[in-house]
C-alpha cells in the first residue's frame, strides 16, 4: 500500500462520513405551514449561565433585547414571576405593543409567596394598559407545594385588589382533580402537552388531543379557557411514541395554531427561548422546548422544510477532520507496513470520534503493522470496563427513574460499533478466534478482565430490562391507573410500551453489542480453567 492509497482511503470515508451526516439532517418536508403572529408565548428570558437554581437572573438589557426580538412574533408574552428581574416586562410591553399575561411563581416558602403575589398586584394596577390578565401560581398543584385552600387564598387576594381577569395554572388533569379552584378563577389556564402525559401521544395524534381536551375543559367547568402551555421538545430522550425532534416540534407548534384557529382556542406556545438550567432537572429534553435555541436562533419557520440540526455542517466538519488526522497519523508514516485491508479499517476507525475510537486507530494502526502483536496499553484496557459500567448504570436508573434521563445510544457508539469492526478486522486480518479477538481484556495487550462473567450478565439484563423502564413509567402514572383500572386493560398497553419506543429499542441493540467483548472474555476465562485454552 502506497501513500497516495492511504490518502484515498481516508478521503473516501471522510466523504462516506460527510454524507452520513448530511443523509440524517437533510431538510424534512413538513406540509403543515402557518404564517400568522402566536397569541403569546411563554418569556422566560435565560441564558446559559443563568436560572432560578444558580439565582442568576437576565439583566434589564437582554430582557429588553428578547422582548424586541419577539415584535412581529407574538401578540403577547406569559411571564411566570412578578420578580427576578420581569418587573421591567410590563413597561417594554406598552413601548413595544406587546400584551402581557403577567405572573406571580409559588412554592413552598410563604415569604417569597407574600412577595410574587404583592408584586403582582402593583404591577397589575400600574400597568392596566399592558396586562390584560394575570395567573396566580404555575403546577403549585402538579409539584404538591401548597394545599389547595392556600393556593385558593392567595388567588382571592389578587382577585381582590386587580381589575384584570385572573387565573391558575396547571396541568388539564389537576384541575379535574381540584374543581374547586375552577369556581375561583375568571378563566381556566390549561397545560396541554402531549409529550408528558402519562400515556405519551405522538405528533401525528396532537391535533386531536389538543382539540378533545380543550372542549371537555370548556364543557367540564363553563368558563373562558387558555390554553397556557402548548409545546414540544425538539432535543431530547423520546417517551414512547412522542419523539422529541426539530421536525416534531416544528409540526408540533404549526398543528397548534392551525386547530386552535379552527376551533376559536386561545392558546400560549412555550416557550420562546430554551431554557439551559431546566437540563439539570429535566435533562436534554427539559432545556429544548423553545421555538429560539439559547443562543437567539430561530429553530424553523413556519412553513416549509424543517432541517433536523442546522448547524450539523460544522458538527460534521470537525468529526471528519479529526478522524482523518488520526487515520493518516498511522497510514502516511509507513504506508508500506499494511495491505489493502489493514489501510481500510484504520481509515474507517478513524472517522470513529472520541478517545476509545483514538485508541481503537493506534491499535489497529500498531497491531497490523506487527502482524497482530497489539501494543501493551494497560490503561487503555481500562476504557472498556468503564463504559461497561456506565451502560449498566444507566440502564438501571432508567429503569427505576427513567422520565427525564437521556437515553444514550450515540454515546456508546464507539464501544460497541467500533469494538465490533475492530474485532471483526482482527479475526479477518490476523485470522483470531473470535473469543480472542473481541475479549474485552485483551483488546490492546493486556492479559485478562477478572469480573468479565459479572459484566456479561450484567449487560445481558441491562438489555433485557431497557425497554420496561418505559412500561414500568407507564404504570405508575395517575392518570393511567384512573383511566384504565382493571389490569386486563392496562396489559394491552403495557405491552405496547415494551416497543414502542424505538430510541430505547436502539439503545438494547447497542448493549448487545457491548456484551461481546465480556462475552468473549469469559469463554477465554472457562476454556482456560478447564485447560482448553
Amino acid at each position: 500500500m502506497n501513500r497516495f492509497l492511504a490518502l484515498a482511503f481516508v478521503a473516501l470515508l471522510a466523504a462516506l462520513d460527510f454524507a452520513g451526516w448530511w443523509w440524517f439532517n437533510r431538510p424534512i418536508p413538513v406540509e403543515l405551514s402557518f404564517n400568522e403572529p402566536f397569541p403569546s408565548v411563554s418569556f422566560a428570558p435565560f441564558r446559559r449561565g443563568q436560572g432560578p437554581i444558580s439565582k442568576v437572573y437576565p439583566t434589564p438589557a437582554q430582557i429588553a433585547e428578547d422582548m424586541k426580538s419577539l415584535v412581529g412574533v407574538t401578540k403577547g408574552v406569559r411571564t411566570y414571576t412578578s420578580l427576578e428581574g420581569m418587573d421591567v416586562v410590563p413597561q417594554l410591553g406598552r413601548e413595544l405593543g406587546i400584551e402581557v399575561t403577567h405572573s406571580a411563581w409559588l412554592g413552598q416558602k410563604k415569604a417569597v409567596n407574600d412577595r410574587e403575589v404583592e408584586a403582582l398586584i402593583q404591577a397589575a394596577n400600574a400597568y392596566p394598559d399592558s396586562i390584560k390578565r394575570v395567573i396566580v401560581g404555575n403546577e403549585v398543584l402538579l409539584r404538591q407545594d401548597l394545599p389547595v385552600d392556600e393556593l385558593i387564598a392567595y388567588i382571592r387576594k389578587v382577585k381582590a385588589a386587580v381589575k384584570q381577569p385572573v387565573s391558575y395554572a396547571d396541568v388539564w388533569a389537576f384541575w379535574l382533580k381540584n374543581p374547586q379552584v375552577a369556581k375561583e378563577v375568571d378563566f381556566i389556564t390549561i397545560h396541554i402537552l402531549p409529550y408528558w402525559e402519562d400515556e405519551p401521544i405522538g405528533v401525528e395524534g396532537a391535533a386531536h388531543h389538543i382539540v378533545a381536551i380543550t372542549r371537555r375543559m370548556a364543557q367540564e367547568f363553563g368558563k373562558p379557557i387558555l390554553i397556557g402551555e402548548a409545546g414540544w421538545p425538539t432535543r431530547g430522550r423520546s417517551r414512547g411514541p412522542a419523539v422529541a425532534n426539530m421536525e416534531n416540534g416544528a409540526r408540533f407548534v404549526r398543528t397548534l395554531a392551525r386547530v386552535s384557529k379552527e376551533n376559536g382556542f386561545d392558546y400560549n406556545v412555550v416557550e420562546a427561548f430554551d431554557q439551559p438550567w431546566k437540563a439539570f432537572l429535566e435533562g436534554t429534553v427539559g432545556a429544548k422546548w423553545g421555538v429560539v435555541d439559547e443562543d437567539r436562533r430561530v429553530k424553523f419557520a413556519m412553513s416549509g422544510p424543517v432541517e433536523p440540526s442546522p448547524f450539523w455542517a460544522t458538527h460534521a466538519l470537525w468529526s471528519v477532520l479529526i478522524g482523518s488526522a488520526a487515520a493518516l497519523f498511522f497510514l502516511w508514516r509507513r504506508p508500506e507496513r499494511y495491505g489493502l485491508k489493514d489501510g481500510l479499517l484504520v481509515a474507517l476507525l478513524g472517522q470513529l470520534a472520541g478517545l476509545l475510537a483514538l485508541v481503537l486507530v493506534r491499535a489497529a494502526g500498531e497491531g497490523f503493522q506487527n502482524k497482530g502483536v497489539p501494543p501493551c496499553w494497560d490503561w487503555a484496557e481500562k476504557l472498556m470496563p468503564l463504559y461497561g459500567f456506565g451502560a449498566i448504570t444507566t440502564s438501571m436508573l432508567l429503569l427505576f427513574h427513567g422520565r427525564y434521563r437521556d437515553i444514550p445510544p450515540l454515546e456508546f457508539l464507539v464501544p460497541g460499533i467500533g469494538i465490533t469492526i475492530f474485532a471483526l478486522a482482527r479475526m479477518t486480518i490476523l485470522g483470531m478466534s473470535w473469543e480472542k479477538a473481541f475479549a474485552v481484556g485483551r483488546l490492546f495487550g493486556g492479559s485478562g478482565f477478572g469480573p468479565a462473567r459479572q459484566f456479561t450478565i450484567g449487560l445481558l439484563l441491562s438489555a433485557l430490562v431497557s425497554p420496561l423502564s418505559e412500561a414500568v413509567a407507564l404504570s405508575g402514572g395517575d392518570d393511567f391507573i384512573t383511566s384504565h383500572p382493571k389490569f386486563s386493560d392496562q396489559l394491552p398497553l403495557l405491552i405496547r410500551a415494551l416497543w414502542e419506543n424505538q430510541e430505547m429499542l436502539s439503545w438494547s441493540a447497542m448493549l448487545v453489542l457491548l456484551i461481546l467483548p465480556y462475552w468473549a472474555e469469559w469463554r477465554l476465562q472457562s476454556k482456560s480453567e478447564f485447560g482448553r485454552d
